[in-house]
């Protein structure tokens, strides 16, 4: 039984496990060139050669069923996120050769303007090109969501199929995750409730206006040598100001994890002694 899954972006028909999971057994491209090569022409030119083949058949698939085959699209986001995780296996001998492989495809394809973007990005670019810059954006969410939840590969369709499809994986978000507007609201407080420093003169006085009072502003500050900060323009802007605040939130909570850590290596040291 098949089972039909709509969202905003794509119409999902989820073909079963069974078939899902024979489709993931055939075995992926590998290098084509002599045994007798040396690993590092082998698995470069083996990962260009994988890269190659998964991109014809991101072409294939947009131009023959791009509306319809769901399940051809997840098998290749299946396939994405197992070239990822091979391209971060630290125990394979041969990583740094697949990792040349990549680069040197992407130069290939003129693609140097990505050569410092996250891996996840790198292989997206690679394989879906960029026909619809909003599906690839899409494409990039939904792998790292793989990745940062860890699933195992051979779930990779079903996993996506149950979640309604891409679209709907892409604006989902975990459960008591916040939203950008509420890290800001969180730590609002608190920012207020802290002086730094006070300033007041002729250049402020000219942006002042009764009317805002206890209103926040944003402003862009420079280190200087010395060791004090010079005030280079101040705004009034919400977007501004709650982009600064989702900016302390997330160093707040960095900050956070990074004492929880110290803190439980400490106690392991004193555990050990």
């Amino acid at each position: 039984m098949q089972t039909t899954i709509k969202s905003s972006a794509d119409s999902v028909t989820a073909t079963p496990s069974s078939k899902l999971a024979n489709a993931n057994a055939q075995p992926m491209a590998t290098s084509t060139t002599a045994s007798n090569q040396p690993p590092s022409v082998e698995y470069s030119e083996g990962m260009r050669t994988r890269l190659t083949q998964l991109a014809n058949e991101a072409t294939n698939w947009q131009d023959t069923a791009y509306t319809t085959a769901n399940a051809g699209l997840y098998l290749l986001m299946q396939k994405c996120y197992d070239l990822y995780k091979e391209l971060t296996d630290a125990t394979d001998a041969n990583l740094k050769y697949k990792k040349q492989g990549l680069a040197d495809h992407m130069s290939i394809k003129k693609l140097d303007a990505y050569k410092d973007k996250p891996l996840p990005q790198k292989i997206i670019r690679c394989v879906f090109g960029d026909r619809d810059r909003r599906r690839i954006s899409t494409y990039n969410v939904v792998l790292r969501c793989m990745i940062a939840e860890a699933w195992a590969v051979s779930d990779v369709p079903e996993m996506i199929a149950a979640r309604g499809g891409l679209q709907e994986m892409s604006l989902s978000r975990k459960p008591g995750s916040l939203t950008s507007k509420e890290k800001a609201a969180e730590v609002g407080t608190k920012v207020s409730e802290q002086t730094l420093a006070k300033v007041k003169n002729p250049a402020t006085d000219k942006l002042i206006d009764p009317e805002k009072v206890g209103e926040k502003f944003a402003a862009v500050l420079t280190q200087e040598a010395d060791g004090s900060f010079s005030i280079n323009c101040i705004v009034q802007s919400t977007g501004a100001v709650n982009t600064a605040l989702t900016a302390f939130y997330a160093a707040e909570q960095a900050a956070a994890k990074a004492a929880v850590k110290a803190a439980a290596a400490k106690a392991a040291q004193s555990a050990a002694a």
